[in-house]
């Protein structure tokens, strides 16, 4: 299938990225302004926008390494670091907003927007695709 390939297509020796990756890079990218506004009025520091904006851009640049490997060259087993990076950065961030979004919102009572409803789980099925990509490009680089 289109959506999961091993091997990615490859227009004259170059591959080809789906139309629908160039959509999922943009849409988390165009999220990014607003994820660090929001992660600093409910944090009141830096270290979580700034952790938040590293693991966005870790995803993306992983996205465009699965699909264009001479783009984003990522061939030693520092991508597992830096892969590794993005799984706990975005574990500990989605603990932390489980916590501090519904207080933060002031929706402690109302269910639909209480953690484990499909906001976010939409939001967790969001990141699948990056992790996706940054297991792929992780294997390879192990050989």
């Amino acid at each position: 299938t289109m959506l999961i390939q091993r091997c990615p297509r490859r227009h004259q020796g170059h591959p080809v990225m789906p139309i629908w990756v160039n959509l999922y890079l943009a849409i988390i990218l165009l999220s990014l302004p607003m994820g660090v506004m929001m992660l600093r009025r409910i944090e009141q520091d830096w270290l979580h926008p700034v952790g938040g904006v590293v693991s966005t851009l870790l995803c993306a640049a992983l996205g465009v390494a699965y699909w264009q490997p001479e783009a984003v060259p990522f061939q030693s087993t520092s991508v597992l670091l830096l892969f590794g990076f993005v799984i706990f950065w975005d574990g500990y961030s989605l603990q932390r907003m489980k916590k501090k979004l519904p207080e933060y919102l002031q929706v402690e009572d109302q269910p639909e927007l209480q953690p484990g409803n499909g906001a976010w789980l939409l939001g967790i099925i969001m990141m699948v695709p990056a992790y996706f990509f940054g297991a792929m490009v992780s294997m390879r680089a192990l050989g």
